[in-house]
């Protein structure tokens, strides 16, 4: 039960892991990386970490079925990979704030998909969270306050990174189903994910910033994998143990005002007003998430005994 309480926390706290992404791909842009670059030393580093960890730890993990390699090239490559690049051409074509109110559409297939393929109840306390969630997401965006730049191929592929980040969490309520475990899922979608990006990564970038700054830039690939990636893909797959697929996609909902959390503190980047309201709005679904259930009232009977 304990485990059970502390689930939407851990998935809250993988949102807020999320959220630090910015503050790596600034850092990494400045060793000339382009994204899919950015995206492949993230996989390939995280799949390097979970695998040796779960070498140690416990390898009859390791062990899946050749059936089910589907659900985690779903997980890698379909979810992870493919909504990364999506992500970054949508933000080629549209502004950041656009880009980012479209990925805030995620919750909303999540919760249809759980519904159709999981027989996950459609909630008036769900709708009420994403509602607020969404909203709260396109004030952090800043969507109100600046020109949109329309772009036809941008919505369409914005709406589509939507989805293939949506497609995590169902593809891992698939592999859960089947009795796989969180690190199971983790390093096999890391793999695939990794696998998938080196067909289309310039290395050239990479070896020659490990050549001139082998340490500090190799920690800092390091750092990235961990935060980025293991640490938050790890804590989010073990909470969906816990907690149904659409509820777990709105509290990760939180990463977008991580984001911007971190922005003001390390930054300077003070939030406007409407950012400030968005932030509060997040936090609203999330608590309205958590609210402990009532419990029925049960009315006792009694009988004069004779």
């Amino acid at each position: 039960m304990m485990l059970k309480n502390l689930a939407p926390f851990v998935i809250v706290i993988a949102g807020c892991m999320w959220g630090s992404v910015g503050l790596f791909v600034r850092a990494l842009e400045g060793y000339g990386l382009n994204a899919m670059s950015i995206v492949e030393t993230r996989m390939l580093g995280a799949f390097i970490i979970t695998f040796i960890g779960v070498l140690f730890y416990k390898r009859e993990l390791l062990k899946i079925k050749l059936k089910d390699s589907w659900l985690f090239v779903g997980t890698g490559i379909v979810s992870m990979l493919l909504f990364n690049y999506l992500y970054n051409q949508t933000i080629s074509l549209v502004t950041l704030s656009l880009a980012a109110t479209l990925l805030c559409t995620a919750p909303i297939f999540v919760l249809l998909l759980s519904a159709i393929l999981f027989r996950e109840k459609m909630t008036p306390i769900k709708l009420i969270a994403v509602t607020l969630a969404i909203i709260g997401c396109m004030l952090v965006s800043g969507l109100f306050e600046n020109a949109i730049t329309f772009s036809l191929a941008g919505l369409i592929l914005g709406i589509a990174a939507s989805f293939g980040y949506a497609l995590y969490s169902i593809f891992s309520r698939f592999a859960m189903n089947k009795g796989y475990e969180s690190l199971t899922i983790n390093v096999y979608s890391f793999l695939f994910a990794s696998l998938g990006g080196a067909l289309f990564t310039d290395f050239g970038p990479i070896n020659l910033a490990l050549q001139e700054s082998p340490f500090y830039f190799g920690s800092f690939l390091l750092l990235h994998a961990v935060i980025a990636s293991v640490a938050p893909y790890i804590l989010f797959t073990w909470g969906m143990k816990y907690v149904d697929t659409g509820r777990a996609a709105i509290l990760s909902s939180c990463e977008p005002v991580a984001a911007t959390l971190f922005g003001i503190f390390l930054y300077q980047e003070v939030p406007t007003l409407l950012a400030i309201v968005g932030i509060l709005l997040v936090l609203g679904a999330i608590t309205l998430l958590n609210l402990p259930k009532k419990q029925p009232v049960l009315v006792h009977s009694e009988k004069n005994s004779v």
